[in-house]
């Protein structure tokens, strides 16, 4: 094998999990779709994302997108596997349209597939302390009225910064991630090492028994 050739991705399965249609403006149904790969033998769930910077739900066009621009392209050279073998990109497509009209809610993708989907918010407060939100949908309009309704799960450090985590499984914290993320984003757009808003997988230690979690050694 060439040393300098990537060596192939081999994806073992896929899970789409889909928000309330309010967790953004547009009042449509949103996904996050999770690429499971086999890692050194152990499935790894990864989050397709357009972006790392930032909470991004994606449209299903969105994911269709991404997956065209990346991945599906890479079964063409077989850099991308599925299950160890080769497909062709209408194949692999039609597995992510499956997956999307078999997709869960955050809470089910925790409970049945061991995974919790987290929202990550981290920025300075002080220039937040005035921010307005510039979406009339959003249900807390200001920054201070966002802190306050998260003033107890808020990580305040001494260099002046927070952190904030929501786990997408809440009622509401969808929506809430996503006009809290759009606020910092607006405010330090041009101090982009100043923040951090992303969406991170975490292992459950509550799958429902008999459910393979998707953090599982592959077996042999």
């Amino acid at each position: 094998m060439n040393p300098h050739t990537t060596p192939a991705v081999d994806e073992v399965g896929r899970l789409v999990i889909h928000l309330p249609d309010d967790a953004t403006f547009y009042g449509a149904r949103s996904y996050l779709p999770i690429a499971l790969d086999l890692v050194e033998r152990v499935k790894t769930p990864s989050l397709l994302r357009p972006d790392l910077q930032g909470v991004n739900y994606m449209a299903q066009y969105e994911v269709f997108s991404a997956l065209c621009s990346d991945r599906a392209q890479r079964t063409v050279d077989q850099t991308l596997l599925v299950g160890g073998q080769p497909t062709k990109p209408e194949r692999y497509l039609g597995l992510w349209r499956d997956a999307i009209a078999a997709s869960v809610t955050a809470e089910s993708a925790a409970e049945e597939h061991g995974i919790r989907v987290v929202a990550v918010l981290q920025a300075p407060l002080a220039p937040m302390a005035s921010a307005k939100s510039s979406w009339t949908s959003c249900p807390f309009g200001t920054f201070a009225a966002f802190q306050a309704r998260y003033a107890k799960q808020m990580d305040l450090r001494g260099d002046g910064t927070f952190t904030l985590e929501l786990d997408l499984a809440r009622p509401g914290a969808a929506r809430d991630a996503y006009y809290g993320a759009s606020m910092i984003c607006t405010v330090l757009r041009r101090e982009p090492a100043a923040w951090r808003a992303c969406i991170a997988l975490r292992k459950t230690t509550t799958g429902r028994p008999g459910q393979a979690s998707l953090f599982a050694s592959a077996e042999t």
